[in-house]
């Protein structure tokens, strides 16, 4: 039916008595259910951007608060690139986002392909045991890693921060791989076969393409969640230097504050453009 007929066809209702009044509610409650939305869709967007538009602002003024303004200066920039310490620790903490966020790739590709294609005893279980690092509380997994660490004789540092963040970042690659293989079309991979592909040409040329997106959104959220956290590095991250830790330790002891407006402000943005190419050259967030 066209758009003319439709429309014709509710003029005609709306004529006929006992029906002008439903189609006049049905109309106020759409409008208004449209511009409800709007307005919760504006403030869930001012919720979160305007305590990183006020870092942005502090990031270049001579004060630490809003209100009064300060005058605008890049000194909290130079103190930030001078402060050896705080560039280190960024450094280190993308560097072990980088590796746990790989090895969880790695892992959690083919255990993805494992609960997704096949069927064996345990399976349940075994999908249980990969989401619980993401239920898990931080506290109790730090506590946890550390005793296990203790009990191997693994001494606290660079190592046993990359195992747990991997194992940490497991669950962001296995639940987007284990979702796009369930609605992937094997008929594209049959047909690969059927023109001559054996199975590692299958993988690589047609199945690995399509659900590149869900490992790159994967692959993402385990980066950041590796780079944002703090909990555990601070039970198994031992003497290493991490960002968190190290910005954690300014507040505390209110040293070298002045650098921690522009730190965030160029996390802000570097995440922000990264996630803007990501989306343009593949939309992987229609999987996170």
């Amino acid at each position: 039916m066209s758009d003319r007929e439709k429309y014709s066809r509710l003029s005609r209702l709306v004529g006929r008595p006992g029906l002008t009044e439903t189609v006049s509610v049905d109309r106020i409650v759409s409008g208004f259910a449209s511009y409800g939305m709007w307005a919760l869709t504006i403030g869930i967007v001012l919720f979160l951007w305007l305590p990183l538009s006020q870092i942005i602002v502090l990031s270049f003024t001579e004060n630490s608060v809003l209100f009064p303004l300060g005058g605008v200066t890049l000194q909290n920039y130079v103190s930030l690139f001078t402060n050896g310490s705080l560039l280190t620790a960024a450094r280190q903490s993308a560097f072990v986002a980088t590796v746990s966020a790989s090895v969880a790739t790695l892992l959690g590709v083919p255990l993805g392909f494992t609960i997704a294609r096949h069927s064996f005893r345990g399976k349940s279980l075994l999908r249980g045991l990969v989401i619980v690092p993401l239920l898990m509380p931080g506290i109790i997994m730090g506590i946890s890693l550390l005793i296990l660490f203790r009990v191997v004789g693994l001494s606290s540092g660079f190592l046993t921060t990359v195992l747990a963040h991997s194992v940490y970042g497991l669950p962001f690659i296995v639940l987007p791989v284990v979702a796009r293989l369930a609605v992937f079309d094997r008929k594209l991979e049959e047909g690969a076969r059927d023109l001559g592909a054996d199975g590692r040409a299958v993988l690589r040329d047609v199945t690995l393409p399509i659900i590149s997106p869900a490992i790159a959104a994967g692959f993402v959220f385990a980066w950041l969640r590796s780079f944002e956290d703090f909990i555990r590095v601070f039970f198994v991250g031992g003497t290493m230097d991490a960002l968190t830790k190290e910005m954690y330790g300014m507040v505390v002891y209110s040293q070298g504050t002045e650098a921690m407006d522009p730190m965030a402000t160029i996390i802000v943005l570097v995440i922000s453009a990264a996630l803007a190419v990501a989306i343009n050259f593949r939309d992987i967030l229609e999987y996170i």
